[in-house]
Order: C-alpha cells, then structure tokens, then sequence
C-alpha cells in the first residue's frame, strides 16, 4: 500500500491557501496522485450515485446492452464524451496510449458529459423509475466533481503564478465526462485478472472514487504500489497528460491500471478537460530555467489525437 499525500481543502478557508497551493503542487511534481478532502460535499451524493449505479449493472444484460455507449450526442465531429454502456470486455485501455493488440478490461462502465446537467437532453438512461433517479444522482455527482476540480485548479494557480481564473477561463465550456463502473470479483474463467489496463489519463485533473481496493499506481523506479482509501467520499486526483504537457512535464501523469480482486468493487471517475479553443503552452513559470519541451497547441487538437489512438482513427496534426 502506498500512502498518498492528503490535501484537506478546508485547511484553505482559514488563510492557508499558500500552504495548500504547494502541498498540491509538491505532490503533482512528486507522484502525480493525492487524495483530496474536506471538500464540503455531501456524502450522500457519493451513497446515491454509488447504489443507483448499482442497481443498473445488477440489470439483465439485455437490459444494459438496449443502452450502448456513444461518443457523440449530435454535437459535431469532434465531440467524443460517452453516453451509455460500456459491457465487460468491449474497452481497452491500452489503446488509449496507442499500444494495439493487449487485453480488453473486465469492467463495466456507464457514462455521462456535461449534457447530463440539462434536464430536457435526450440522453440514454433506463425509461423507469430507476432510470430516472439514476440520471439525478450521477447529474448530482457530475456538478460536485466540478466544483472541487474547480478549487483544486484555482489553488493551483497560487502555485504556478498564474491568474486566479486561468483554468476557470480555459475550462469552462470543457467536454468533460464522468464514468460509473463495476469491476466484478476475479473469476476461474477469466483469462487475467485485468480489470483495466496500464495507461494515463489525457485530462488536466482526473477525480476518482472507490469502494475497494484494485487501484495501483507506479512510481518513478516502475514498481506497482496499490492505492485505497478508507471512505468512498474522499477524491483520489491524479494529474493527467494535458496538465502535464501545459507544465512541461514536471507534473507527472503517472502510469495506473485496475487490477480485479477476490470481490467486486465499483468506482466513479470524473474527467476534467479544457476548451476547444484553449491553446496549450507551457506555464511561465516552467520555462525559466529549460525550454519548453512541446510547441503551444490548442487543445481541440490535443483531444483529437488521443481519441484517434483510443478509437484506431487515423492520427491528425
């Protein structure tokens, strides 16, 4: 078990904002992972978003499988947020950072974007009773992960010498996305016990919770340290590869994966994104004492690129 720093955002109401600014930043530097609290949210959107999800995977598979997942919701080519199922076996993360031909995960997944917060979108979720309050917890648990990705970012700025709004006025019409999902217990028939594959998140910040452990991260010298907390209302962060292109690598998007256990375990993960049109470039502060490592892009671009590895699309410029 690898123990984790633990920022506590309520430290950062009573003037130690400084503090708390370079506690996260030390730690994106060190280990690219923290585990956020005194967040100020309620826990029982964590408990209904957590037992709603529940009951949707304990559906009849062809119940789950009337709702597929896509990538699009009539927004244009370019929007590639999930909505729907995702069933055992059909995602592979490793794709994600371009290597073909690897196992498939174990994990069943159920997602959501930003639409999820406008009542009158279309959106595919069972037509019933459930289905109903399902869509109201993960709504609930959709706008709580931006408000504290949008705390954690501002007290970033402290520590990057940024303005106080540079993320809330890169991101505020970003294309993020959230994913319930369930791991089920490792079994005799399966062929490994991949519930999801190494990779890194292409976000700015990714927010994750858990009810059990699976989670492992690897360290600078490519050990595999396990990952858990003890209550499924504290946010494991991690930095994904947007902040740390935007930091000149030194912020580190650590390299993660799932591995199943001798029980099920379900989690929820909150991707935070940019704007279309927000142009990448390494942070002043990064670039002081070494060049920057990558040529500014916008972020749209960015996104494309990684999509295109996920979904085997051929790569853009």
């Amino acid at each position: 078990m690898t123990v984790l720093p633990v920022i506590n955002l309520e430290d950062a109401l009573h003037g130690n904002e400084e503090k708390v600014a370079d506690e996260i930043s030390r730690a994106c530097t060190e280990v690219g992972f923290f585990i956020v609290r005194g967040h100020g949210i309620d826990r029982k959107v964590f408990d209904d978003a957590y037992e709603l999800s529940l009951g949707f995977f304990g559906r009849p598979a062809a119940d789950k499988d009337a709702l597929p997942m896509r990538t699009s919701t009539a927004r244009g080519d370019n929007d590639y947020s999930p909505y729907g199922y995702s069933a055992l076996l059909s995602e592979n993360a490793y794709a994600y950072t371009g290597k073909q031909g690897m196992p498939s995960d174990y994990v069943e997944k159920f997602s959501v974007g930003r639409l999820v917060l406008d009542d009158s979108e279309d959106l595919p979720f069972p037509a019933d009773e459930h289905g109903s309050a399902l869509r109201a917890a993960l709504k609930a648990y959709f706008a709580a992960c931006e408000t504290v990705s949008s705390r954690v970012t501002e007290l970033l700025t402290i520590a990057l010498e940024l303005p106080r709004d540079f993320f809330a006025t890169r991101t505020d019409r970003s294309n993020d996305s959230l994913r319930s999902q369930y791991y089920p217990g490792v079994q005799r028939e399966f062929l490994n016990d991949q519930g999801m594959g190494e990779h890194t998140d292409g976000t700015l910040i990714t927010l994750l919770t858990e009810d059990g452990p699976g989670l492992q991260l690897r360290d600078l010298s490519g050990t595999w340290l396990d990952v858990d907390v003890p209550e499924r209302d504290h946010f494991i962060v991690n930095i994904g590869d947007l902040m740390a292109r935007w930091s000149n690598d030194e912020y580190v998007s650590t390299p993660h994966r799932v591995r199943l256990v001798d029980r099920p375990r379900q989690s929820i993960v909150f991707f935070k994104l940019a704007n279309d049109d927000a142009v990448i470039e390494a942070f002043p502060k990064f670039t002081r004492e070494r060049p920057a490592t990558y040529e500014p892009i916008r972020y749209e671009t960015f996104s494309l690129q990684k999509m295109d590895a996920l979904f085997g699309r051929e790569a853009r410029s």
